[in-house]
């Protein structure tokens, strides 16, 4: 028996009566080509048992229907949310997600956009922490389309690259509340000062002065990182009336270890962290926490980044700030009427 002649796109287009081009529009679900001539071209498809060559087909084109998302740490609670949204926005475009774990540093930051090609993805949302000095101008030299997530860094307007962020400092909400319910003592909790520095800074600039006793740098983002920081202001001579902590998860491993020892929260001291994970309402109490707006901003970058992918034209790159929200909960409230005397 005679094998079966392989239907080609020359076949498809010569029986729908149009251009090999239009043919592959209707494939790709690519503009410019009207619905009813797309679906006449699909129906003549089914018909003929067409199967588009996609590894041939992809060449042609220059896309793989695959982009690169890059993290600082896949640990820290907030990257799921951000990692999922970016997924499900590609997904809706029928492209899949590369991750990268960047281990918040600096020189594996630029590895990712030196050697972007080898991935063979056609873009790339990348959200750096550790910004080294030439990330912008490595940046600006890729040649796929890049999309940043950024929190911390007051960015170059003239970066090559989609950017989505916060409009005001989220670190600002954090002290605001604290001196609003009466805090006078506040310490800060966090990660190294060149890691989300401007965090940091919202805390030096909301006080007239910085007693450099209450602020404790530990090495990362984590739970561990936190209660070292509990037993650090436990040992002070007089300690905080309240913390505000560089993300949640140092606020819960504070909370956490306070508990251990005794420290009451909030009636000795309130906590406060950032990110608004599901973790920070399941501790007992509950964490208040602003909202980075982790799945909204990491779906609009994604959205904007694949919005450049399939656009023929070069557009202006935008600038998109979602506004932090601050989440009252049970471990900052106003201050009780009760005193306490140096430990």
């Amino acid at each position: 028996m005679a094998s079966r002649k392989k239907v080609t796109i020359e076949d498809v287009a010569k029986h729908a009566g149009v251009g090999i081009a239009t043919v592959s529009r209707a494939l790709n679900n690519s503009t410019g080509i009207s619905a009813k001539t797309k679906a006449h071209i699909l129906q003549v498809v089914a018909e003929m048992g067409f199967v588009p060559n996609t590894s041939a087909q992809s060449l042609k084109i220059r896309q793989t229907r695959q982009i690169a998302l890059a993290v600082p740490d896949i640990r820290n609670a907030i990257i799921p949310d951000i990692a999922w949204a970016v997924e499900q926005a590609a997904k809706q475009h029928d492209y899949r997600v590369v991750q990268i774990n960047t281990l918040e540093n600096a020189r594996l930051e630029l590895e990712v956009l030196r050697d972007i090609k080898k991935l063979h993805v056609d873009g790339l949302v990348i959200m750096p922490l550790a910004y080294p000095k030439t990330i912008e101008s490595m940046i600006n030299q890729t040649s796929i389309p890049v999309s940043v997530i950024n929190y911390s860094k007051l960015l170059s307007p003239e970066l090559k690259a989609d950017v989505v962020g916060l409009a005001r400092q989220e670190g600002r909400l954090v002290m605001e509340h604290l001196l609003q319910i009466g805090r006078t003592r506040i310490a800060y909790a966090g990660a190294p000062k060149d890691k989300i520095e401007e965090r940091y800074r919202a805390y030096e600039q909301s006080l007239a002065h910085v007693d450099t006793s209450l602020v404790y740098f530990g090495e990362d983002f984590t739970f561990e990182t936190g209660r070292q920081a509990a037993n650090y202001f436990y040992n002070l001579k007089l300690m905080p009336d309240a913390i505000y902590a560089v993300n949640d998860m140092v606020a819960i491993g504070i909370v956490n270890r306070f508990k251990e020892l005794g420290v009451r929260v909030p009636e000795d001291v309130a906590v406060v962290g950032i990110d608004n994970n599901l973790w920070a309402t399941v501790t007992s109490p509950q964490i208040s926490s602003v909202s980075i707006m982790g799945s909204e901003v990491g779906r609009l970058a994604t959205e904007l980044l694949l919005k450049r992918i399939q656009s023929p034209e070069p557009a202006e790159y935008e600038r998109v700030e979602f506004e932090p929200r601050l989440i009252v909960r049970e471990s900052s409230v106003a201050m009780k009427q009760y005193s306490r005397g140096e430990r």
